[in-house]
Formats: C-alpha cells, structure tokens, sequence
C-alpha cells in the first residue's frame, strides 16, 4: 500500500539532500581552485579565517534557528503561536548577530596577530565581521522552514547561497585574481545577498512586536543559548584541530590537513541530510507522546545510514591515494595518511550524525550541552598532546577518538531518554533496579 507519509519523508530527504549535495560540490570546487591558484599556504590561510567565521556564525545565530524548528514543529497546528516564534526568531537573531560582527570586527587584530602570528589574518577577519548579521538572519530563516517541514524552500535557500558562493569566489579568484581576500569576499558577498532576500520566505508569519512576543523570545533565546553552547562545543570536536595545527604548525600544514576533511565531509554528507529531516519528525513524534515511533525512526535511520557509509568510507580508503592527486595535486599528498585515521572516526561517529538532532528534539538541550563540553574537552587535550609530538598524524588521531567517544556517550543518553515513562519503568525492573 501507498504510505503519503513516508513519501513526503522520502521527498523531505532527497531535498535535504540535494541542499547538502550542492554544499558539499561547492566546498571542494571551491578547496580545488584556491588548491591549484594558492598552493598550500594560501588554503591553509583561507582555512583558518573560514573555521573561525563557522565558530563565530553559531554565535550569532544563538540557535533560535534550531529553537525555532523544535517549537514550530511542536505547534504545527497553531499558527498565531508559529508567527510569534518567527517575529521574535528574527529579531533575536538580529540582535545576536549584530553583537557577534561588532565583536570580531573589534578583536580580528588580537586573533590575527597574537594568537596565530598572521597579519595578514586582520583584514580578512574584519570583512567576515559584517556578513554575521545576515547569516544569523538566514539561520532564522531556514529553521523555520525546517520546522515547517518546507524542505523544498529550505533547501532553495541553502543552494542558493553555495552557487552563489561558488560562482563569486571563482570570478574574484580566478579571473581577478583577488588571492585569499578573494576567497573571503565570495563567500561573505553572498551570504549579505541571500541573508536578506531570505527573509521574504517567513513574510507571512511576522507580526508587529508586542510583550507576548518578548516573553517568546526569551523562551527560545533560553533553548538557543544551550544549543549555541553545543553546537560551538561540538565544532570544537571537528575544528579545534585545524586551528591547533595553525598554531603550533604553519599554514601549509592547516592546508594538507583541510584536504583530509574535504573527504570527510563527502562521508557526512548523507547523514546530515538525514538529520535535517528526523529532528523535525522526532520532536514532532515527542509532542504527541510518540516514544515508541521515535525509537522505531531511530533504529531504521542508524542502520541504513551505517550500511552506507561504511561503503563510502571503503572507497575513499581505496582510492584515496590516487583521487588527491587527481583532484588537488601530488604537492598535497601529505593528507593521505590523516585521512585514513580520520575515518576510523568520522565512520562510527556518521551513523550518530544521522539522528544527532535527537536529545535537542526533546528537550535535553541542557544535556547535550554537557555532553558536547567534555567531549570537546577531551578532544582539545588530545590534539594540544599529540600535535606537537606527532603533527597531523596527532590531529586525526585526537579527532578520531574524541568522535568515536562523543558517539558512544550521546548514544547511551539517546537510548535512555527516548522511552516513555512506562518503557523507562520496565527497563529498570529488567535490570533489578
């Protein structure tokens, strides 16, 4: 029989997917030019000022994207109380990301100049700065949608901004020759661009501001201050060792190392897509008491995403020696080795990925928090050990086990928190408790 609602959930994915897809193939066009007009120096530079623009974007954004999706989700059916979220999501987000670009811009000499010896980094820093308010803004954006289910216009949005990025930032590389300030301003251009024309897809749903609108906004800037705390806690996992190996290494090594993580996002890619679709559909299912559809979404989701990477990742294990070469040049065949221990980690913690958005969902964003805080601390130890002992080989291998360990630790709390009061209370007797 015709399932409509598995259906809509398969559309939802090819979308999400086809979003993240087109992210993905913009990153590496984007790593493949700056790669063959910069060499490894000029990536690892541009590297550097992009990861810190992706920590400063989680700030800015203060996660009332992702308290908008968990809300809107949850009262699908009340459509003044979605147009009081959304009015006061954008305004939060507007405020936060204003706050955000004023302070890199103030402070880009300090993180240029004392923390990686870089001055070159100042000017690059202070252009990011203003595109901080437009992405928070987005950001907004694109959670309500994804709580509306709109996965169609979700993923508009997010195509529209990686083409965007990819065709400036090869007119300013390539044809102007602009170098790494080139690189910096095509993404930085489009993300003002989109940022606002985004906006027009949540104009339906604002409204004049008024004090019910102000208690909203606290509510989720309460929810997003504990999912800002974790997702920037959770880039640490995945972040902090390109900006260690900034800082105790040179630019070109950041270099090598960025080409190793441009395979680990194609292993990934898959699960964020799926993630972006099964948040919605768990706090929804979480709503309405749902414990047993929610644990059912949970077990089919982690065993057909695990199925596939585990694939992916054999390829790229394969091949990989072969394919740097071929889509970079021999200069960068450096990151062969780290990409190898890399995904040891990124494999197991894939599968993870895939249904990651599950504590937030059913609000234990206070947990996620402190999950996401030992990990990455676990993880900046590792990496400040073992880079200036063993280099790359020390990052992937602190980033490997810091990913294998914070799938594990959020698996067991998954498990624990998606049953029902009934199922928790029959677990307990089971184990003689």
């Amino acid at each position: 029989m015709f399932n409509p609602k598995f259906s809509k959930n398969t559309k939802d994915i090819q979308w999400s997917f086809l979003s993240l897809t087109t992210s993905s193939f913009a990153h590496l066009f984007l790593r493949l030019v700056l790669s063959k007009e910069l060499g490894p120096s000029g990536l690892g530079l541009y590297t550097l000022v992009f990861t810190i623009y992706m920590f400063g974007m989680q700030f800015a954004g203060f996660g009332i994207g992702s308290a908008l999706t968990r809300y809107i989700a949850k009262y699908n059916e009340d459509f003044p109380k979605i147009k009081e979220f959304v009015t006061s999501g954008i305004l939060g987000s507007l405020i936060s990301g204003s706050v955000m670009g004023i302070l890199l811009y103030l402070f880009s000499s300090i993180i240029s100049n004392q923390l990686f010896h870089n001055p070159q980094m100042t000017n690059l820093l202070e252009l990011t700065a203003l595109c901080f308010p437009f992405i928070a803004m987005q950001k907004a954006v694109i959670g309500t949608l994804n709580g509306l289910k709109e996965m169609k216009w979700y993923a508009i949005v997010n195509i529209s901004q990686n083409v965007l990025v990819m065709v400036v930032s090869f007119v300013l590389v390539m044809l102007l020759k602009l170098e790494v300030r080139g690189a910096v301003l095509g993404f930085v251009i489009p993300t003002i661009l989109v940022g606002i024309v985004s906006l027009t897809f949540t104009r339906d749903f604002l409204v004049r501001p008024t004090k019910l609108i102000n208690t909203v906004l606290k509510e989720i800037s309460g929810f997003g201050f504990y999912v800002v705390l974790a997702n920037s806690i959770g880039m640490i996992n995945t972040q902090v060792d390109s900006l260690m190996i900034g800082y105790f290494m040179d630019e070109a090594s950041v270099g090598y190392y960025a080409v190793a993580i441009i395979f680990m996002q194609g292993v990934l890619l898959l699960p964020q897509a799926v993630q972006s679709v099964t948040t919605p559909s768990i706090a929804t299912y979480y709503g309405k008491g749902g414990f047993y559809n929610i644990r059912q979404l949970l077990k089919k989701t982690m065993s057909n995403v695990f199925a596939i990477v585990i694939c992916i990742s054999l390829i790229l294990a394969i091949f990989g020696k072969f394919l740097i070469p071929l889509l970079f040049t021999e200069e960068f065949l450096p990151a062969y080795l780290p990409m190898l221990i890399l995904l040891i980690g990124y494999s197991i913690y894939a599968t993870y990925a895939s249904i990651g958005g599950c504590l937030s969902s059913i609000g234990r964003v206070q947990m996620v928090f402190k999950i996401d805080a030992i990990c990455a601390g676990l993880n900046t130890v590792l990496n400040f050990a073992l880079i200036p002992q063993f280099g790359l080989i020390g990052a992937a291998s602190a980033t490997s086990i810091s990913l294998i360990f914070t799938t594990l630790i959020n698996l067991h709390y998954i498990r624990r928190y998606s049953m029902g009061d009934k199922d928790r209370k029959g677990l307990r007797c089971s184990e003689g408790i």
